[in-house]
């Protein structure tokens, strides 16, 4: 084990993060998104992604996405997903299902093992991956990343998902050192270990920063360690409106005033495009700091309310 003072630090600062997602992700590139479903969805790193103006990125995620590649999606930086459900889980995300209706957002037919079986590829470092469940079904008839091989020792017919290795992986969790060892306070990791192993750049945003010594005491709590982070940066709130459970919970009204706002603008009703284009410019792209953008979301007083909901739970 090398000695403390030859490790090398990886925390920047906040106002760091959008100049190195500016160096490590053309229009174009292939994005990864950290989180499931409405649980920590590192969407302080994805407002920089809108506020750089990115263009026709693609997507893929932990099998279950939602409001952030929505309001990627309304900010009009993607042109293609490779996600097995994008949903807000009680209503379908408007964004979404509007830009794929118009052809603008091309959403390929892929399914959570397709997805977590090419991740598990890149991160072995290997071209693809093979996969015996998909026989009889018709997963791969219309699915980009897979396709049909022969076991070359037996000749068994199989199927290989496509290596998947992002340009750049953009993760959330509750807790991590200055070096970059990352720890989730719950459970729900997901896909995350799995991006984070796969993705050719790892960001990682984090509600608080620890000392060190805090992870070397747990070692085994560790669920990434610093050799898959190139940059730890905390941001309070960084996963705001999704959960980071156990500090805490999802902001479901926050969410639901977007998805009423896009809901309209996706049935054309009247001024309501507009409306959600200044609500993407004064949410997601104005806000130069945190501290800005929770200020609109409600503040402190708001932030204390889902730590306490948290708490209850």
């Amino acid at each position: 084990m090398s000695a403390p003072g030859s490790r090398r630090e990886k925390r920047i600062a906040a106002e760091d993060a959008g100049a190195l997602i500016a160096r490590t992700l053309a229009d174009g590139d292939l994005l990864a998104i950290g989180g499931l479903f409405k649980q920590g969805r590192p969407l302080a790193l994805v407002r920089e992604v809108i506020r750089l103006g990115r263009k026709n990125l693609k997507l893929v995620s932990s099998p279950g996405s939602g409001f952030d590649v929505d309001l990627l999606i309304a900010a009009g930086c993607v042109a293609e997903t490779f996600l097995p459900a994008v949903t807000l889980e009680d209503r379908m995300c408007p964004a979404f299902r509007g830009a794929v209706e118009a052809g603008i957002v091309t959403a390929h037919c892929v399914d959570a093992l397709s997805v977590v079986g090419g991740l598990l590829a890149a991160a072995n470092g290997v071209p693809f991956q093979p996969v015996a469940a998909w026989k009889g079904s018709d997963v791969p008839r219309h699915n980009p990343l897979v396709a049909p091989i022969a076991c070359p020792f037996t000749g068994e017919a199989l199927y290989a998902t496509r290596a998947i290795r992002p340009k750049l992986a953009l993760l959330h969790a509750q807790e991590a050192d200055a070096y970059g060892n990352v720890r989730h306070l719950a459970t729900m990791t997901y896909a995350d270990q799995l991006i984070a192993r796969a993705a050719e750049t790892v960001i990682v945003s984090v509600d608080r920063i620890v000392p060190p010594d805090e992870i070397v005491a747990r070692p085994r709590e560790t669920s990434i360690p610093c050799i898959y982070v190139d940059a730890v940066v905390e941001i309070p709130y960084g996963a705001h409106p999704t959960g980071s459970f156990p500090l805490y919970s999802i902001d479901e009204a926050y969410i639901e005033h977007y998805a009423d706002l896009a809901e309209a603008a996706r049935r054309d009703a009247d001024g309501a495009g507009a409306r959600l284009a200044d609500y993407v410019a004064t949410h997601a792209r104005a806000p130069a700091r945190q501290e800005d953008y929770l200020a609109l979301a409600g503040g402190a007083a708001r932030m204390r309310a889902l730590e306490e909901e948290a708490a209850s739970l």
